[in-house]
């Protein structure tokens, strides 16, 4: 028996197809910002309960839902990932073995502007997504799913749309926790964040969509400190 925990902050144009691809699951918790109008046209509705939260803060919020889970096997993920049918065999696999616990991890298989982004940041990294509710407190050693996790990508425009959304919440963060945006925040950042994923994660093994991703990616950090300054400012 799972429970599926979803992170999601207004991700309107991802969440349907996220809950779609959970249809293996039997209980489904959404937790962040999300208009729940959205929610209850969604396929398996019956599964799915809403917690609303302001907080960005991606571990308490797996925490918060938790402690809200009935189930003992816990699937944590964001709103923009979906579980391949390969993927949700394997974990049923996983949990039909009464011997199974542990913490599971896979990679995340991200398909940007019709390429698959081998490097990028996604040739070795992987993300905890199974948990059993004993390994929690025992923290054992996690292992490694054969499948991976798929990060949707819809568009160019939504793809932007959502990193600006998430430029916004982390500049609210920063802005509560009374950070001052200064010069070295809009130049050298941004260009940090450039060469980390396009040159020190070999996103240029990935061509010109790597350079794109890369690119986006430093502009998300240069909008989070404008946005920042913006609030200071009181200006919309």
């Amino acid at each position: 028996m799972i429970s599926a925990l979803i992170i999601s902050f207004y991700d309107h144009n991802y969440i349907e197809e996220c809950i779609a691809s959970l249809s293996f699951v039997d209980e489904i918790i959404v937790i962040g910002k999300i208009d729940p109008v959205v929610l209850s046209g969604i396929e398996h509705q019956n599964l799915v309960q809403f917690i609303e939260s302001e907080n960005l803060n991606f571990d308490f919020l797996l925490e918060k839902a938790h402690s809200k889970a009935s189930h003992n096997w816990i699937l944590g993920l964001e709103a923009n990932h979906c579980i391949s049918k390969q993927l949700a065999e394997e974990i049923n696999e996983i949990i039909m073995n009464t011997d199974s616990t542990g913490n599971y991890k896979a990679k995340i298989r991200f398909k940007f502007m019709g390429k698959f982004l081998k490097f990028s940041g996604y040739r070795c990294s992987y993300t905890s997504l199974l948990v059993h509710k004993n390994s929690i407190k025992n923290k054992t050693t996690s292992k490694k799913l054969k499948y991976s996790i798929e990060e949707l990508y819809l568009d160019f425009d939504r793809y932007s749309e959502r990193q600006t959304i998430q430029a916004k919440q982390k500049a609210q963060q920063l802005y509560t926790k009374s950070k001052q945006p200064n010069l070295f925040h809009f130049l050298v950042k941004p260009l940090w964040k450039l060469k980390k994923i396009f040159l020190l994660k070999l996103g240029f093994l990935d061509g010109k969509e790597g350079f794109v991703f890369a690119y986006l990616n430093a502009f998300k950090e240069f909008k989070t400190y404008l946005f920042l300054w913006l609030m200071y400012r009181n200006i919309e």
